[in-house]
């Protein structure tokens, strides 16, 4: 994501990375459950079956896991201080002989409020991986400490890849 710093008057971006965390103050995404559910760029084909490039994904990393139906809720949260968020997933486009399922759905919410939720459906597209792909744009935020949580939860497999999130 991409922070406004507190000092600063102007609109500037800020991005808040899968892994990295904010490029203002190092803060990281909270991942969970922390367990057994996260996968990051390191992750090759021996163990995951979903593996995007990592020369697209943006500063060459990104976090994904798969959510079941005998999970509880799978989610990320994240503070910023901003008017605006965008949030970048990487998106399976493909339905793979194997059965591994790469629908993707999450609702976003910002600091309680109602949620916005997402979904993408795996099209018939050439390309087996959509990359930047923008899932939340909310602006008109005051000028505040925010808390953006994705959640994930239901009776059926989801694919969730957040790659980046700009905030200004």
């Amino acid at each position: 994501m991409l922070f406004l710093a507190q000092s600063r008057r102007s609109f500037l971006p800020y991005r808040h990375k899968d892994e990295l965390g904010d490029s203002v103050t190092g803060l990281r995404p909270v991942y969970f459950p922390a367990e057994n559910v996260w996968d990051d760029q390191t992750c090759g084909s021996n163990k995951c079956t979903l593996v995007p490039s990592v020369a697209q994904a943006f500063n060459a990393t990104y976090t994904a896991g798969t959510h079941r139906p005998t999970m509880g809720t799978m989610g990320i949260s994240m503070q910023f201080t901003g008017t605006a968020i965008y949030v970048f997933f990487i998106l399976a486009n493909s339905h793979l002989s194997d059965g591994t399922e790469t629908l993707t759905s999450a609702n976003f919410t910002v600091d309680g409020e109602a949620p916005v939720f997402f979904t993408s459906t795996p099209g018939l597209s050439a390309a087996e991986f959509q990359y930047n792909a923008l899932v939340l744009s909310q602006t008109n935020l005051s000028n505040t400490l925010h808390t953006l949580n994705i959640t994930t939860t239901g009776p059926v497999t989801l694919y969730v890849n957040f790659d980046y999130a700009i905030y200004t």
